[in-house]
């Protein structure tokens, strides 16, 4: 006799054929009656909400910092990335960490020092102490970002799970979505206040998290490969610095130097996992073909959905003529159409051939980057609608599946590094999507040609990107055996109690 069981019967206390039993991470977690259920959902989706929204926030306010600090749109630019930097280089390191040590902890220390850091930005005098604190804020965000989902993974069940992991993939891709517009609303109070909001907010989180979440009894902690994960953040961190100077049309000179660092540094990562006991990316997981078709996804659909949004914002403010405000109102179509099918359509996804999520999201956003040549022919802002309808929609209907499908086919010790992998396959995706939009711009500015040439040649390349991926996934996906029916880990119904 099999039920469903509710969603307060699903917070861990025990797998359910074992109700004194472990959590699913391999890590015990003493759970008190006066934990409420939502806690671990809350405290998640602020943590992702801020620290994704916190990755282009700044972006509109560019112009005031500049002329505020008295300094160059250059050194502005460094403001903005560093954050990117930190947070892609760290995410999968600290992963592999969120597998060892009480998770409760890790996420309290990144909202504490994410409201540090906040503040520290809110303060800055000069343009070093804001990059300083932008660099903390990301080193934070790593720490916040690699918790969440490993700690939904482990506090819900079944239906609940399900549930859970959609809300969580809708708040994600809303964020991404509504940085620019956030910065946009915000600017009008002055920059310091996007800032000044996250300090409360990320303070108040930090405690909660001590108090009302469940603390995780690790077992035997797997051994840290701490060169494994100095090599790693090197790797990723060199990439996305490479992929922002080539945006910014940096000497030859400094891409090259970039491009052989990230080179040597992945070969010799990839040595040394081969070699080491304890790997922070175990081997084993790029064999799994829902896992790759997760991250492949992750990268494409950021990429190509989200990296064209600071463009898209410069674009509305200088050649469209819009104020702030008003091009936060016309980006604001596309989150808000994404949390709508994210939230609606989200868990009946998760019931269906994830090639049904994963294709035809990655279609329809294909479909919305080509309707930037639109930019070509109707005047004016108008000409951006269809793009940002069909993102937000083909958007929508991928994230509230893909930390299902990444997690699904792990072992429990490795869940931790696996959310993690395809959180930094997004990241690299914004931050490789952001960077060659701005370049594409460049390019076809120096040319001579108008914004609406640089736009329409960003859409064409991001459509064309999202049709081939979508085909590849297809592809990658073609022999599984599991592929026609529902994924979402734990979706099996339990014996009945």
């Amino acid at each position: 006799m099999f039920c469903r069981h509710d969603w307060s019967m699903r917070f861990v206390h025990g797998v359910p054929e074992n109700k004194s039993g472990a959590a699913p991470t391999g890590s015990g977690s003493v759970v008190d009656p006066k934990y409420h259920h939502t806690m671990p959902l809350v405290l998640s989706c602020v943590a992702t909400f801020l620290l994704i929204a916190y990755t282009t926030i700044v972006t509109v306010a560019v112009p005031t910092v500049a002329e505020d600090l008295g300094v160059g749109f250059g050194v502005l630019q460094w403001v903005i990335d560093v954050y990117t930097i930190a947070l892609a280089a760290l995410l999968v390191p600290i992963g592999s960490l969120s597998d060892r040590v009480d998770r409760r902890v890790l996420l309290a220390t990144g909202f504490g020092l994410f409201a540090m850091s906040s503040l520290m930005c809110a303060a800055a005098t000069d343009a070093t102490v804001l990059t300083l604190g932008r660099c903390a804020q990301g080193i934070a965000a790593a720490m916040m970002f690699a918790t969440t989902l490993p700690l939904l993974e482990a506090s819900y069940r079944g239906r609940a799970r399900a549930v859970a992991f959609s809300i969580w993939g809708a708040v994600s891709g809303l964020a991404a979505a509504a940085g620019n517009v956030i910065g946009g609303l915000l600017s009008v109070f002055g920059w310091r206040a996007m800032f000044v909001m996250a300090v409360p907010v990320t303070s108040v989180a930090a405690v909660v998290s001590l108090r009302m979440l469940p603390r995780q009894v690790v077992h035997q902690p797997r051994p840290v490969d701490r060169w494994g994960m100095v090599l790693l953040s090197v790797g990723v961190g060199t990439l996305v610095v490479t992929a922002l100077l080539l945006a910014d049309g940096a000497p030859p000179w400094q891409i090259t130097m970039g491009t052989v660092l990230c080179i040597i540094s992945v070969v010799w990562f990839v040595v040394h996992e081969r070699r080491a006991g304890t790997p922070v990316f175990p081997a084993s997981m790029v064999t799994r073909p829902g896992f790759v078709a997760a991250v492949l996804v992750a990268v494409v659909y950021y990429c190509a959905s989200f990296g064209p949004l600071p463009v898209l914002s410069q674009w509305l403010q200088e050649e469209a003529g819009r104020t702030a405000v008003g091009t936060a109102a016309i980006l604001s179509i596309q989150p808000i159409l994404f949390f709508a099918v994210s939230a609606v359509f989200g868990p009946r996804l998760g019931r269906v051939t994830r090639r049904i999520p994963f294709m035809g999201g990655l279609v329809l956003c294909g479909v919305g980057c080509a309707a930037f040549l639109l930019v070509v022919v109707v005047p004016g802002w108008p000409a951006l609608l269809p793009a940002m309808m069909l993102t937000g929609v083909g958007a929508g209907m991928i994230s509230p599946v893909l930390p299902a499908a990444a997690m699904a086919d792990m072992p429990p010790d490795q869940t931790g590094v696996a959310s993690t992998a395809m959180n930094a396959a997004r990241q690299l995706g914004i931050s490789i999507g952001v960077a060659a939009c701005a370049w594409t711009v460049r390019v076809t500015r120096e040319a001579g040609h108008g914004w609406g040439v640089g736009v329409s040649a960003t859409g064409l390349a991001a459509g064309l990107l999202c049709f081939a991926a979508a085909g590849l996934v297809g592809w990658i996906l073609r022999r599984r055996s599991d592929d026609s029916v529902g994924f979402l880990p734990g979706e099996q119904v339990a014996p009945e109690q």
